[in-house]
């Protein structure tokens, strides 16, 4: 019976210690983004605060394409475009259909910093200097169910 116990009591240490060791050596599910985490997918935010002080009320979807090397936004009244640079998550506008003062410019570069994909929830969450915002679940590019 001792024998027994002890047995039991070893398998029962060499589990735990298993179980901590494979608790360790798992990944945490939200990182830096990556043009494979991103291309080709849209993200819905609830407000474009983050990417231009004229869109605070207005919902806004950040989708990104060729290579994650271009991105859109689109809001209420039109889109922007522009190229983009992952690592923080660099966009410089090159084409915008708003006048100065109503949304992004050409020339201007928006720097989210972090930008991070959590590919459990499939979201992307961004800061941009006091702002942060976390999408909804991204979507294929093209698909119109994005806007939250």
């Amino acid at each position: 019976m001792r024998l027994v116990r002890s047995t039991v009591r070893s398998l029962t240490a060499i589990l735990a210690a298993v179980g901590a060791m494979m608790l360790c050596g798992c990944s945490s599910s939200v990182g830096q983004a990556t043009a494979a985490d991103v291309n080709n997918r849209a993200f819905a935010f609830p407000t474009g605060a983050v990417f231009h002080a004229a869109l605070t009320r207005m919902p806004t979807t950040l989708t990104f394409t060729d290579n994650a090397t271009t991105f859109t936004l689109s809001f209420a009244g039109g889109t922007v475009t522009g190229t983009s640079v992952l690592g923080s998550c660099i966009l410089t506008v090159t084409a915008s259909a708003y006048t100065a003062g109503t949304g992004p410019q050409v020339h201007d570069v928006i720097a989210l910093s972090p930008c991070e994909f959590d590919s459990t929830d499939n979201t992307l969450s961004v800061t941009n200097g006091t702002i942060t915002a976390t999408s909804v679940p991204a979507v294929p590019a093209g698909t119109s169910s994005s806007t939250p």
